[in-house]
């Protein structure tokens, strides 16, 4: 096969597969035509690190941003923890807790201590419950309004009572959240 006809072949190889990256990057960029009147939400977080070296009393903070968009607006979110099953961590009633706040500003790190404070308006979106994946969790005093961000501090904590039966354990934990559209 002459060198020119080879390279024909492959620029329209390489043509085909961009076509079909393209192809495959707008069907999964979100909803359109007429699915794009529904809200969507999604998760924004600058730092959710791993929380390393829990003792009893401890807790660790993280911050994320879930932003709203479309049309409508969420009637309610709910946060799941995963990943939990079989962990002592969650199954103990000393085990991890989470507590989920909500700032009508971005949440800023102090310089002295490893947790973020708020500087505008502050709520409690999930009261400090134990860290299970059985089952949802319901986030309060959200917006869930198109065009919005909720600024979230998760923290995650070990009861003072928790005791050396938790020692050296470890879980992995990812967090969803679903939006219930509002008809």
């Amino acid at each position: 096969m002459p060198l020119l006809r080879r390279l024909l072949a492959s620029a329209a190889v390489v043509g085909t597969a961009s076509a079909l990256c393209v192809c495959a990057a707008l069907a999964s960029a979100g909803p359109l035509g007429k699915n794009a009147r529904h809200p969507r939400l999604t998760l924004t977080h600058r730092a959710l690190a791993r929380a390393t070296a829990l003792a009893p009393g401890d807790r660790a903070q993280r911050t994320l941003e879930l932003r709203y968009w479309g049309r409508g607006r969420f009637s309610a979110v709910y946060m799941r923890a995963l990943g939990l099953s079989g962990s002592l961590l969650a199954t103990s009633p000393n085990g991890l807790r989470v507590t989920v706040e909500r700032c009508s500003r971005s949440w800023t790190k102090s310089r002295r201590t490893r947790t973020y404070g708020c500087r505008g308006r502050h709520w409690v979106a999930l009261e400090s419950v134990r860290l299970t994946s059985r089952k949802p969790f319901r986030l309060r005093h959200l917006t869930g309004r198109p065009g919005r961000t909720d600024h979230l501090r998760l923290t995650v904590s070990l009861p003072r009572q928790a005791g050396n039966a938790l020692q050296l354990r470890s879980a992995r934990i990812a967090y969803r959240f679903v939006g219930v559209a509002a008809r």
